[in-house]
């Protein structure tokens, strides 16, 4: 299926992300979200979206030269997010969500040859700048604003005639439709939005203070809270004002709310401030709760509402806001009536579901023609095995994504005698049968047991803490029941929890790739030579030495064949010794980079050990090499580790970057080889 990446630089759960959280679970194909960690990231999450974590930086555009200087900074290593991306999932289409990241998308010389659509939620905030987004959005296959105010903004001259939409964001008025409680008495005035400057919240409280002369009972309630969590000189003075004898004990700063519903029962209006509101998804909001709005007559609200709704003022005029707000709040019949209207508007002409659909027909045709697929998609030849060992928050992971994007796909969990809810985790879900061993009888033999039970032509072990991004497992199984192919170890490209790749396909120990990459770092060598040292970051299939074991797709009669680990292994260089047991037994492994997983590396064993257990890592790689490629083998083997470790801690040193870790692995290599606990 097409892989859609939508990608956001801002980590908040504004009007625009929360349409962005809407319209990315419309997407019937496989879409992946990448944004920061924060509040977007964790509704994302329990949204279900696969989301990548980009870091955190300021969103702070313009100031002083300073401050524009690190967004430039920031723009620029933004760009470099979108292009590793971008390379590393190779998805169909790239949805830019707002203008830095469709800068990024511009700018990312990765991006060339790759469609992106950008999603234009906001207006050019300056010539130069809007020079550059015009010019973002000259590139892009598709181009969606919120409100005609914003398109014509974008495009005054119609050069994008075709490929510029405009999609309203939608309401699920049914939703608000249950709240039909009356509004408060006495009349309270709501004010739903960020506290920045643009969205002129001081305006708010001088509207309220002069229709106070006329209603002193009326109250002004504000929802909403500063975009770094700060309270800066803007809510300072909104507090000093709120003080003042004519809005005294007049006036509630509530904060942010995930849910505005019950503040907009209470209300009596809504009422709207910012000259140049893109859209105004807290007016849609209001409209759909049936409660009046007094607005600006510019840009998005005056989009959103008409005089059968709420009454438009100039923009900026205190003044005739205050008039709008008596009139509304002293007559509760004709306030009533306009919501009336305004819920019958809402449905009408900004349903949500009509606003998914449009997006999802929109990004469908802007999507490049599916990548050719290599084999057949084996329905119900697949399982997968997974061992867990107190992994319940892991595994509920997996099994979410494996429900995502592999319904029907058995998975076998063997539990290590788990003391925390893995085992309830595993049978809460349908599809899933768990072997509860009773003791932690290892990785290597758990997984054993659970392959045992394995009753499709292939199976794919897998990591508890492995997420899946696709069903391109079920592509990979495709490609190892190949029968003009021998068998074969496929291991797909494996990402970290940022996008960036995992390091999980190696050389042979001892073979020459081995040898270089000890002394010059993969990541120092660009193109086929530096793939040769680091062959995980090869875009093409490509033989390998071995593998790690977070994710193999192979044969179950292959596996079972080779063991596939071997038992008297309890921890620790099963990947490596089934690779270099099964290239003695001439069966090859291969990385597939078409098949994408996230390794989010949260090991039980990590916790078990208080960290990275290197010494025991170092043992069991040097006992593997050992066993099945002899004594001299494992001694040059150690002596590479070491010259590896030693290499990194110099380059490390001379750059004058921290190599504690590579410190630590070079002590517990030299401890474990003298047979000491590491120091």
């Amino acid at each position: 299926m097409p892989r859609v990446l939508l990608i956001s630089y801002s980590a908040a759960a504004g009007g625009a992300e929360r349409v962005l959280l809407d319209w990315a679970t419309a997407i019937e194909d496989d879409a992946v979200l990448a944004c920061p960690e924060g509040p977007l990231a964790e509704r994302a999450r329990a949204a279900g979206l696969t989301t990548l974590l980009l870091p955190r930086r300021s969103l702070v555009l313009r100031s002083a030269a300073v401050t524009r200087l690190h967004a430039a900074g920031a723009l620029v290593a933004h760009a470099a997010d979108v292009r590793r991306l971008a390379r590393n999932l190779e998805p169909d289409l790239v949805v830019a969500w707002s203008m830095r990241t469709a800068l990024a998308a511009l700018l990312g010389t990765g991006m060339a040859a790759r469609p992106y659509a950008f999603v234009h939620n906001d207006f050019l905030p300056g010539r130069l700048i809007g020079l550059a987004v015009r010019a973002a959005a000259a590139r892009a296959a598709l181009v969606i604003a919120p409100s005609q105010a914003v398109a014509r903004d974008l495009d005054p001259r119609g050069r994008l005639a075709g490929r510029l939409h405009v999609v309203a964001p939608g309401v699920d008025v049914d939703r608000f439709a249950e709240l039909e409680e009356p509004p408060a008495d006495p009349p309270e005035i709501l004010l739903v939005g960020a506290l920045v400057d643009w969205k002129r919240p001081d305006l708010a409280l001088e509207a309220v203070a002069t229709a106070r002369q006329s209603l002193p009972e009326l109250r002004l309630r504000l929802l909403g809270a500063t975009l770094d969590g700060a309270e800066g000189e803007l809510v300072r003075s909104l507090r000093a004002r709120a003080a003042a004898p004519d809005l005294i004990d007049a006036v509630a700063f509530d904060g942010a709310v995930d849910d505005v519903r019950g503040a907009l029962a209470r209300a009596t209006c809504l009422l709207h401030c910012a000259p140049r509101e893109p859209f105004g998804m807290a007016v849609l909001e209001a409209l759909a709760a049936a409660r009046p709005v007094v607005v600006p007559a510019a840009a998005g609200p005056q989009e959103i509402a008409d005089p059968s709704c709420g009454a438009l003022y100039a923009p900026g005029d205190a003044q005739a806001a205050a008039v709008a707000l008596v009139e509304i709040a002293s007559d509760r019949e004709r306030a009533a009536e306009m919501g009336r209207r305004g819920r019958r508007r809402a449905r009408e002409h900004f349903d949500r579901r009509a606003a998914r659909t449009r997006f999802r027909e929109l990004i469908a045709g802007a999507l490049r023609p599916s990548r050719a697929q290599s084999g057949a998609r084996p329905a119900g030849q697949l399982s997968l095995v997974t061992v867990t060992h107190n992994s319940a928050r892991e595994l509920a992971t997996l099994l979410d994504s494996v429900h995502r994007h592999l319904p029907g796909v058995r998975v076998i969990v063997a539990d290590c005698a788990s003391r925390d809810e893995s085992v309830e985790v595993a049978r809460s879900r349908t599809g899933v049968t768990v072997l509860a061993l009773g003791e932690n009888v290892g990785f290597g033999r758990a997984c054993n047991l659970g392959l045992a039970e394995v009753s499709t032509a292939a199976a794919a072990l897998i990591n508890p803490d492995v997420e899946l991004l696709d069903d391109s497992l079920l592509r990979l199984a495709g490609e190892a029941l190949r029968s003009d192919r021998p068998p074969r170890l496929l291991a797909p490209r494996v990402l970290n929890g940022d996008g960036s790749l995992q390091d999980t396909a190696h050389p042979r120990p001892g073979a020459p790739a081995d040898v270089i990459r000890s002394v010059i770092p993969p990541a120092a060598v660009p193109g086929r030579a530096g793939v040769a040292l680091a062959p995980w970051r090869s875009a093409a299939p490509r033989r390998v030495g071995w593998a790690v074991g977070c994710a193999i797709v192979a044969p179950t009669d292959t596996l079972r064949a080779l063991g596939p680990f071997d038992e008297s292994i309890f921890l620790y260089g099963e990947d490596l010794e089934l690779g270099l047991h099964a290239r003695q037994r001439g069966i090859e492994t291969w990385l597939w980079p078409s098949a994408h997983v996230i390794h989010h590396r949260a090991h039980a064993s990590a916790v078990a050990f208080g960290g990275e257990a290197f010494e025991r890592l170092a043992a069991a790689r040097h006992d593997v090499v050992r066993k099945r490629l002899g004594a001299r083998r494992a001694a040059l083997d150690d002596a590479l580790q070491a010259l590896t470790f030693a290499s990194r801690i110099a380059l490390k040193t001379a750059l004058r970057r921290g190599a504690e870790r590579e410190r630590a692995q070079l002590s517990a290599l030299r401890a474990a080889r003298r047979g000491e606990p590491g120091r």
